[in-house]
């Protein structure tokens, strides 16, 4: 980086060059004139000549000191601008979050308004991903993640318990009879997330145990796998508060009342990393949201 040298005999300098007058630029600077004639003289010192002339009380710029003048106007008003943007901008600060799209369109979404009626010069940019997050490349700043809570290099703050149980469509259950028992889930199609271990933890603990099903689908979004089982392809794990409008409006069914408890949404950000105000303020927020959800008895995927 170049060497900046005097730089308050520099503002100095541009602010008598712009009022040439030392009492004016003293009242700016909030400093005595003398103080002024003071930095004027050190940077002369400095540069080697002269910077005003000074005649029947009156300050005109020398013909180099009018040259440096406008040299230095342009980039004073730049560092005063950067300043203020810097201060207008303070509370504007854009969080960057990355989320589940289902997680994102069925629970957080319709709770952004309460969010920015509090803190309307919060900005919240929202990235949709399946996948954990790598923080630095993707330049997230906090994620919602779906999972058991054991991911490392993050800190983990619980939010919503994930309770999943069969749902499907009514059209499959008149295409297939309704099952009785979860071992009847064998002349279905199962469908499944990023892999068959939700599926199997739900069927040990329903006492269905290991059951060969007529088909297996893995769709890793949600939102996918919900299409899916409208159009009647199969049955998935959901949760019934999240799918509360298309349960109550019949357009889908659960099926037992057994529910899987040993996933959650979390909240995670890299360990260490310093929070800022809007980021505590957020996951403030949140956190008490979830808490109030949980605190009603609500739970959800």
């Amino acid at each position: 980086m170049l060497h900046l040298p005097l730089l308050n005999a520099l503002k100095t300098f541009v602010i008598a060059g712009h009022y040439l007058n030392f009492t004016k630029a003293s009242e700016y600077l909030l400093v005595s004139p003398s103080a002024v004639s003071h930095q004027i003289k050190v940077l002369e010192d400095y540069l080697g000549f002269k910077l005003f002339i000074r005649k029947n009380r009156t300050l005109t710029l020398t013909i180099d000191g009018a040259h440096l003048h406008a040299s230095l106007v342009g980039p004073f008003d730049q560092i005063a601008r950067a300043i203020q943007d810097t201060l207008n901008n303070r509370g504007r600060e854009s969080l960057n979050i990355a989320l589940r799209p289902f997680f994102s369109s069925a629970w957080l979404a319709p709770r952004l308004n309460s969010f920015w009626g509090k803190n309307p010069k919060i900005e919240i940019d929202l990235t949709h991903s399946i996948k954990m997050t790598d923080f630095m490349s993707d330049h997230i700043d906090i994620a919602i993640v779906w999972g058991k809570g054991d991911w490392p290099g993050v800190e983990t703050k619980f939010l919503i318990p994930g309770n999943l149980t069969p749902i499907c469509a009514p059209s499959l259950i008149e295409q297939h009879e309704r099952p009785k028992t979860p071992a009847d889930l064998s002349n279905y199609t199962l469908i499944h997330d990023e892999d068959r271990s939700a599926w199997d933890a739900w069927l040990e603990k329903s006492g269905a145990g290991s059951v060969n099903c007529k088909t297996n689908l893995i769709i890793d979004d949600t939102n996918v796998r919900i299409q899916s089982i409208l159009n009647g392809q199969g049955v998935m794990l959901g949760c019934p508060t999240l799918l509360r409008k298309e349960l109550d409006d019949g357009r889908l069914v659960q099926l037992f009342d057994t529910y899987l408890d040993t996933y959650a949404y979390y909240l995670v950000y890299p360990e260490k990393m310093q929070l800022t105000d809007n980021m505590e303020i957020f996951i403030d927020w949140l956190i008490n949201e979830a808490h109030t959800m949980e605190n009603m008895n609500i739970s959800v995927f």
